[in-house]
């Protein structure tokens, strides 16, 4: 894999039809008038962000005097696109957006505020049923990966690298379809392996098209895979609504350590309209059940995780070691830290 440089990761903001907008009500005290309303970039609509929608549909962010409206960019590079231009006050990607965009020309660099994923959420599925897997299976079969320089790619990169698969069956992985087009390519027969995140994994499951092998967040362990950041601008300019979402965030992320998956279900089912609650309650369940925390238990960005995560990436051959960027200029921690604080 070559360099990937920012013109080409943030060379044109989404196309038409790429960006979907949500405003969701959540029950509150707070009328319209009262809260600042606010434009979040998420990079994709999923359960692997559940913190989130928690902190949404518990009422949690109007609690702060927040009305935030999502815009699902489908993609790192278009969050980061939306943040760059002022589309977005903040986003949610991973941490590979807010390092390519400082490392790049902008004078008015990122910096990641809170935390809400520990590691990957994707899994990596097979066309077909397998009792007892191992590594050595993949090797020269074709696997449907994600975009080049992207999170959910470098990590699956890093896993078979991991556990020994042939570097030529690495080099052939398939990055060019779009998320939108995943599932459908997928069912034509694109791949016989490939990563999914939910809910598109559940929905392929149901229909019996897709079979769980491994996940990858497993196989990885901590490493840092998806936080909030804004230009330094908007924080200097905006630290109390950057601390009033932290708080939220940090609310949900307690709120969802003890809540039942029934529970967790019914509240993030408007931000899910075509699964049933049933559905939301299986998700629920596996990323509980995977092996590792999937959710950051906390609003603060772990340092060894970051560390871990840009390890990824020049490992994966998008950020040269002499580019690694330290983590006190990537993060400000004090939002989190009062965040918690206040718990």
């Amino acid at each position: 894999m070559t360099m990937i440089g920012l013109p080409q990761m943030f060379r044109s903001l989404a196309t038409a039809g790429a960006i979907t907008i949500a405003a969701i009500g959540s029950p509150s005290s707070a009328t319209a008038a009262d809260l600042v309303k606010l434009k979040m970039a998420e990079v994709v609509r999923s359960q692997f962000y559940i913190p989130m929608y928690v902190a949404l549909g518990k009422g949690f962010v109007k609690e702060q005097g927040l009305d935030v409206e999502l815009v699902t960019t489908n993609g790192g590079d278009r969050a980061g696109a939306l943040v760059l231009s002022g589309q977005a006050d903040f986003g949610l990607a991973g941490p590979e957006v807010p390092i390519y965009i400082y490392n790049g020309e902008s004078a008015d660099k990122p910096y990641i505020f809170c935390a809400l994923t520990a590691t990957d959420g994707l899994f990596l599925v097979s066309r077909e049923k397998i009792e007892n897997f191992k590594w050595s299976m993949i090797d020269g079969k074709k696997i449907m990966g994600w975009r080049p320089g992207s999170t959910p790619e470098l990590y699956l990169e890093y896993v078979l690298k991991k556990n020994g698969v042939n570097p030529d069956t690495i080099k052939s992985i398939v990055t060019n379809i779009g998320p939108a087009a995943r599932d459908g390519a997928w069912i034509a027969g694109a791949g016989d392996f490939a990563i999914f995140n939910e809910p598109n994994f559940t929905k392929l499951e149901q229909a019996g098209k897709a079979h769980l092998v491994a996940s990858i967040g497993k196989e990885v362990g901590r490493a840092d895979y998806t936080l909030f950041f804004a230009k330094k601008s908007w924080l200097e300019k905006n630290p109390g609504l950057a601390q009033k979402w932290t708080n939220a965030i940090a609310k949900a992320q307690a709120w969802v350590k003890t809540a039942s998956a029934d529970d967790i279900a019914e509240v993030i089912a408007p931000y899910f309209p075509s699964l049933s609650k049933d559905d939301n309650i299986a998700v629920v369940n596996r990323y509980r059940t995977v092996g590792v925390p999937i959710w950051a238990t906390s609003t603060m960005p772990d340092k060894d995780g970051l560390a871990k995560a840009q390890d990824i990436m020049v490992e994966g051959g998008v950020l040269t070691a002499d580019k690694k960027v330290p983590f006190d200029k990537l993060v400000i921690p004090t939002f989190a830290e009062k965040a918690l604080a206040s718990q």
